[in-house]
């Protein structure tokens, strides 16, 4: 499909989103609130980051918005290639990493992973961090992944998989009835957006292949399109050393539910605590995974 006009279209509407992200005081996300993200994604994602550090000098870091990632990798004596969809947030990225007067370590590259093509045997590893369940392409991108690696390094992925519909009528209900920074009435405005919500992987390529547009983001048309194929794609091609699932539904709640400042921290790590004892009990899987392979 990425030949298709419609294709081009959606992947515009996608980078143009990305592009204009700012944090809303009415719908915050997790991670743009620091010591949010510290409590739920702290833990995972220094232990992702330390173990990308391991493995060589050459990274290749896929979807890599305004530079985080690249820039704490830079830090560390990394070399960093960093492509991301969005010409702003390579523009952004651009400008912060010199700032840090860490520009000569990093190249950032607007591209649409989807077609784009890396060099053969140039990295010792290629991470992509809450950036491929926005690729349809997965399994073309999987094998230029491949391609790009030197033998024998690592793919290290930390991503979202997406809850299973159970949670996500849960989670959608206890949305709707809490008192959140979004008014009860604009909750109400946006109920129009709930099969978006609800669909799974299957039904939003479905809805792209058919010209629907009720199944995908209004925003974000890409959001979700792939989920456990992922981990299927990536199991294909690859060894998995380890895989490891984290934050299975109460990180939703975290950043929307309207609560005092003086106990919304301490709110959240009870409610972190509530996911680490879902997956303990093996109640739920995570909503998050963590993926370790290497190249053979």
């Amino acid at each position: 499909m990425p030949e298709h006009q419609r294709y081009q279209e959606l992947i515009a509407r996608e980078a143009r989103h990305w592009g204009e992200v700012r944090p809303d005081p009415s719908n915050p996300q997790l991670w743009h609130d620091p010591e949010l993200y510290e409590i739920f994604f702290g833990v995972e994602y220094r232990a992702f980051i330390n173990r990308i550090a391991a493995q060589g000098n050459t990274v290749l870091e896929l979807g890599c918005g305004e530079g985080k990632l690249a820039m704490e990798l830079a830090q560390r004596g990394m070399k960093v290639t960093a492509i991301d969809v969005s010409p702003e947030r390579i523009q952004r990225a651009t400008e912060a990493a010199h700032a840090s007067g860490l520009g000569s370590h990093i190249t950032f590259v607007v591209d649409d992973l989807n077609v784009a093509s890396f060099p053969s045997e140039a990295f010792d590893c290629v991470v992509a961090h809450d950036a491929l369940h926005h690729i349809l392409n997965i399994d073309r991108l999987c094998e230029e992944v491949g391609k790009a690696l030197k033998p024998g390094c690592l793919f290290m992925v930390m991503d979202f998989v997406g809850m299973g519909p159970i949670r996500k009528i849960l989670a959608a209900l206890l949305y709707a009835a809490l008192p959140t920074y979004q008014p009860y009435r604009a909750k109400w405005n946006l109920r129009h957006r709930l099969p978006a919500f609800f669909a799974s992987e299957k039904s939003k390529r479905n809805a792209l292949e058919g010209g629907a547009s009720s199944l995908l983001h209004p925003d974000s048309p890409f959001e979700e399109i792939s989920q456990q194929s992922m981990v299927d794609s990536i199991k294909k091609r690859f060894t998995v050393i380890e895989q490891q699932g984290f934050a299975p539904f109460f990180y939703y709640l975290a950043p929307k539910v309207r609560l005092p400042r003086a106990v919304r921290y301490s709110v959240a790590r009870s409610l972190k605590s509530a996911d680490n004892m879902l997956l303990q009990l093996r109640l739920s899987e995570g909503a998050y995974f963590f993926l370790e392979a290497r190249k053979g």
